[in-house]
């Protein structure tokens, strides 16, 4: 049998040389994900502060990055380069949190109020709605409200409970969350807890958004906001009720032609915040004349997690980027499990907010199965766009098939580093 065995395996090892010598643009190696050092993929000022440091090792599965971000306040373990800012403008928030919990100004501002906690106010009055777009009166938005809470769609799994929104406390964190320049549905579970507590002691004290602004410390929740190095709450007031964003953005999509069925699996789609649905279909709607957003938005209704969310929405901002700076595009094109969109010329342009791309058997599976349906289209040309870089065997099986590629590309469409 060992006999037999060893025949065979040097058949085999005959074959393949038959076959690489008749197609030799089979002959490839596959690449295992490699291990960086944080000094050679992140800009020197983003390695360390006054509060944190990124680990120098950094790992990646092929796709994605993953660092560990050392803080004050804990470690945190983060995938992809663009989540590690936000969490370094999330330690900088809570550092700026403690702040103002020990200040004199703040502290004093609760003194004779006496312990009221969130759970123990369930007689008051909810909030004062404001900052929700349209022209209902105060009634007419408390129904509106009441609808898309109660009947129309799921909330994320991000937001706060019910409770928490009956009594007003939910306002209140989402206004301290404006200032301190930070999403108040971050997954970050520390900054989650910071937040509440500064929120809690705020709350009972009867600290409004703007009364805490003045005693943040120099004006920290701007600079937070800021150095994230993606400009991510910029164009969103997170003040607004998640309720009011989900139905302007339901809204939103009809407008654009996304039909109402697939409209609300997006909405009702629980791993993403309030705030990256919306950052989504702001990038939407910055394309007005880019047709067939039901098929990108059908793309998203099978996002099940929060790399996949942050990662699709980083998508939608990459193609308005796209056809903002670079050249117009057409529609957006269903391609299996992924999308893609078409320029005026005919060429088909893939965006995707990677850190760095191996050359792994499934890498090759997609970009296989990405090139056969583009030539199915009978596209003029493949652009295929990443914001950060790919590895050398990616790039010359790109170039293989003819792929015209482009990395680093963040801040030509997302602007930013």
């Amino acid at each position: 049998m060992t006999h037999v065995k060893a025949a065979l395996m040097s058949l085999s090892a005959v074959f393949a040389l038959i076959i690489f010598a008749a197609n030799p643009a089979c002959a490839q190696e596959f690449e295992s994900p490699p291990t960086f050092e944080a000094s050679t993929v992140l800009p020197k000022s983003l390695l360390s502060g006054k509060d944190y440091r990124v680990d120098n090792i950094v790992t990646n599965d092929g796709y994605l990055n993953t660092y560990v971000l050392h803080s004050r306040f804990g470690d945190f373990t983060v995938v992809s380069t663009a989540l590690l800012h936000t969490r370094i403008a999330e330690v900088k928030a809570m550092a700026a949190m403690e702040q103002v919990s020990s200040s004199s100004e703040f502290g004093g501002s609760l003194a004779g109020k006496g312990v009221q906690t969130v759970q123990g106010a369930a007689n008051l009055v909810v909030h004062p709605i404001d900052s929700v777009s349209g022209a209902l009166s105060g009634v007419g938005k408390m129904f509106a409200r009441a609808q898309e809470s109660l009947v129309e769609s799921n909330p994320s799994k991000y937001e706060d409970n019910r409770f928490k929104k009956l009594v007003g406390f939910s306002q209140t964190k989402r206004e301290y969350a404006k200032q301190f320049g930070v999403d108040p549905y971050s997954s970050n579970p520390v900054l989650q807890q910071h937040l509440d507590d500064v929120s809690t002691a705020g709350y009972a004290g009867s600290i409004n958004g703007s009364a805490l602004q003045a005693l943040i410390p120099g004006g920290v929740g701007i600079a937070v906001g800021a150095v994230s190095g993606s400009a991510v709450l910029g164009e969103i007031d997170v003040a607004i009720a998640p309720e009011d964003l989900r139905r302007q953005n339901r809204q939103s999509l009809k407008d654009m032609g996304v039909s109402s069925s697939v409209a609300e699996l997006f909405i009702d789609n629980e791993d993403f915040t309030p705030t990256q649905q919306t950052r989504i279909v702001k990038a939407l709607e910055s394309m007005p004349n880019v047709k067939n957003k039901d098929a990108f938005v059908s793309f998203l209704v099978h996002t099940n997690n929060q790399d996949l969310a942050l990662f699709r929405q980083r998508m939608s901002q990459m193609y308005a980027g796209y056809d903002k700076g670079v050249a117009r595009l057409e529609g957006f094109m269903p391609l299996g499990r992924f999308v893609g969109a078409m320029k005026q010329d005919g060429t088909l342009v893939l965006a995707f907010p990677l850190d760095y791309l191996a050359w792994t058997p499934a890498t090759q599976t997609v970009a296989r199965a990405l090139n056969d349906a583009s030539k199915g289209l009978s596209v003029k040309g493949v652009e295929f766009w990443t914001t950060g870089k790919v590895s050398p065997e990616t790039k010359r099986q790109m170039k293989r098939m003819g792929w015209k590629l482009t990395e680093n590309c963040s801040q030509k469409l997302l602007g930013t580093q």
